[in-house]
């Protein structure tokens, strides 16, 4: 059973499945597909129990933990409150912020606060509403623009929503740059921005932007990383190496702890039930964070390194041969091609390690 987002559906697991059963070794493979889109690890924690009773898998293969929010902290630190993880991890905390957004917008209308009126009852009668309603999530953007046309983090998402879309790169430049406008603090929306510039091959742009990015938060390892493909697509090899090193350094010295702590339990949860859990760094991704999240407990844990294939086969023949896309800073969503690679290379790994093959 494979899990992840969309990195995961309909990406690698049918090219594992073949890859799996074309090796000939008597055993048949059967290979479950259960990525979600946009998912995070507590989503995936909350289901794994009524998955494994479903599915009733021998093996689970995880590539996760790129949709995580959450504070990265030092390695040294590995407590936190399960029900904040869950809370601030899921895509609903989002929906929430803006929830509370236009409840709060109402009150201002009102007058409530000064009026002294009882402001429980307006918040009863807005998630009512709010939970009546079916619209899609760009309306729900749209109305929490019109209610606070100062909200940078509404314009960010719909930049988002229109950047996913084909043909919508120019009305995403202008939410991203108003979202600047409005929050010259907030570094995911120059990181987006310099994303969509490398997209259409404004690198100098692009370069600008993301150095914006590490100035305001020096730890963000999705900006490091697309730095350094930035550099790879400008021919500045060297440069592309430094901040591919700062990459590893960073991811080495800090950590998610919402990723850490899910991937800690799953393995919990798997070994009760005597279940094999394989874990898939990323492409191009170096293996040693992963590792460490388990250091001292790797024991029947299986790791699928994804860094030196990926970094040489993107060396030999371009970056977009093997990715649609760089959401992930250093890496994207594999094109057929990429998706084969990390089939293959899972299934060798998979192969020796537990049937010594």
């Amino acid at each position: 059973m494979c899990l992840g987002e969309s990195t995961t559906i309909r990406q690698w697991p049918p090219f594992l499945e073949d890859a799996l059963n074309q090796r000939h070794t008597g055993i048949q493979f059967s290979v479950i597909d259960d990525g979600i889109p946009g998912i995070t690890t507590s989503i995936i924690l909350e289901r794994i129990e009524s998955n494994i009773n479903k599915y009733h898998p021998n093996i689970v293969v995880t590539m996760m933990g790129i949709n995580d929010w959450g504070t990265y902290m030092p390695y040294e630190i590995v407590t936190a409150s399960r029900t904040m993880r869950l809370f601030t991890s899921c895509r609903i905390y989002k929906l929430t912020r803006l929830l509370w957004l236009r409840i709060l917008t109402k009150v201002r209308e009102e007058g409530i606060l000064q009026s002294g009126k009882d402001w429980r009852h307006l918040i009863k009668i807005q998630l009512k509403e709010a939970c009546a309603q079916t619209v899609s999530d760009e309306d729900t953007l749209k109305k929490a623009i019109e209610l606070n046309p100062k909200n940078d983090s509404a314009y960010e998402e719909l930049g988002w929503l229109h950047f996913e879309q084909e043909g919508k790169l120019e009305q995403a430049e202008d939410l991203f740059k108003k979202a600047i406008e409005l929050n010259p603090k907030n570094e995911r929306v120059y990181r987006e921005l310099g994303w969509l510039y490398l997209k259409q091959g404004k690198l100098s742009e692009a370069e600008d932007l993301l150095k914006k990015a590490i100035k305001i938060n020096p730890r963000n390892d999705l900006v490091y990383g697309a730095i350094s493909t930035l550099y790879k697509e400008m021919g500045q090899s060297e440069l592309a190496e430094d901040y591919a090193k700062k990459i590893a350094t960073l991811r080495l010295k800090y950590y998610n702890y919402i990723t850490v702590s899910n991937y800690r339990n799953l393995k919990e949860i798997l070994g009760k039930r005597g279940i094999r859990l394989v874990c898939v760094e990323y492409p191009m991704r170096s293996i040693e964070p992963l590792k460490k999240i388990f250091e001292g407990d790797e024991e029947g844990v299986i790791f699928v390194d994804n860094e030196k294939i990926f970094r040489d086969a993107v060396k030999k023949e371009g970056y977009r041969e093997y990715f649609t896309d760089m959401f992930g800073g250093d890496f994207g969503h594999c094109t057929d091609k990429g998706n084969r690679l990390l089939a293959e290379n899972i299934a060798k790994t998979i192969l020796k390690e537990v049937f010594g093959e």
